[in-house]
């Protein structure tokens, strides 16, 4: 439900699927890619980074759509939860080879990648994390204006694979194959997304719990497939773990002081009263090197 206390009253029947106004999509700009972070036991809403509401709970919402492969994501500097986000400096999006656009890459194959091999992390873990991205589409928001929002979620190893916790609820990977065994499909049901109490508090289990039905189908059909949403689930260097926050850029750098070889500048000369001015030589003023250069 909306966080915005002043609004919290039901919309007219005439607005209830309206959407977002043109006029405030305008004012408010680009917001950024919306996702569902999974921390500390509560499903947080951001919008460009910025927290913008929160679920506590379980949170229901159907999968419209899924990166093809697990893929992985390496970063040198050991991950913490207060650092600043940054771009990986190694990731795949097929989970075989490092991306193009990696930084850093750490190999030609990921199975063959020493960074792929227990113990290269923590403890005995891989300093390779598995990842992959799903859409979704919140059921809470059928029948409102925000109807047809998608959120994206990035799955970590701990919520990809695993043992299922009882006959009916996994974790993804395990999920989706349970619903492929039985006929059913992914993006036909509501999913109940949960914490997984028995691992840590970002990890997340699933859970099939209904069918959609006619009208909530048309919605999710309708986005399922649309630019923003398979750029969504692909990875690029600027998007991995980055929360939605742009590239932070670095002032550039000054370049190496030249003046010091120039002739010095003449001090001005005062003019002396009812007198013609002092004849002063001009310098060449390409000699001083400029500070700085233009970057976008």
């Amino acid at each position: 439900m909306s966080n915005i206390t002043i609004l919290n009253e039901d919309l007219p029947d005439f607005l209830q699927t309206a959407g977002v106004s043109d006029l405030t999509r305008q004012l408010a700009g680009r917001t950024g890619v919306k996702r569902i972070v999974p921390k500390n036991g509560i499903f947080r809403k951001t919008v460009g980074g910025e927290e913008m509401g929160k679920v506590k709970g379980n949170l229901n919402a159907v999968v419209v759509n899924a990166s093809p492969a697990v893929g992985r994501i390496f970063y040198v500097k050991q991950w913490s939860p207060d650092a600043e986000p940054t771009a990986p400096d190694c990731f795949s999006n097929d989970g075989r080879a490092p991306d193009a656009g990696s930084a850093n890459p750490q190999a030609d194959r990921c199975d063959s990648c020493q960074q792929n091999i227990k113990g290269s992390g923590q403890g005995n873990s891989k300093a390779c994390r598995y990842s992959r991205r799903i859409a979704l589409v919140l059921e809470e928001d059928f029948g409102t204006s925000l109807e047809g929002s998608v959120y994206q979620m990035n799955l970590a190893s701990k919520s990809l694979f695993g043992e299922s916790v009882g006959d009916n609820t996994h974790t993804f990977e395990n999920y989706s194959k349970y619903l492929s065994n039985n006929g059913k499909s992914l993006d036909y049901v509501i999913t109940q997304i949960s914490f997984n109490e028995d691992n840590d508090n970002q990890s997340v289990l699933f859970t099939p719990t209904k069918y959609i039905n006619k009208s909530q189908y048309a919605v999710t059909s309708k986005v399922a497939n649309t630019p923003e949403v398979l750029k969504m689930v692909v990875m690029t260097p600027y998007q991995a773990d980055m929360s939605g926050k742009p590239a932070k850029l670095e002032a550039p750098a000054p370049k190496a002081e030249a003046s010091a070889k120039a002739d010095p500048i003449d001090e001005p000369i005062k003019r002396p009263a009812k007198t013609a001015p002092a004849s002063v030589t001009k310098k060449d003023l390409d000699s001083v090197v400029k500070a700085w250069s233009d970057e976008e």
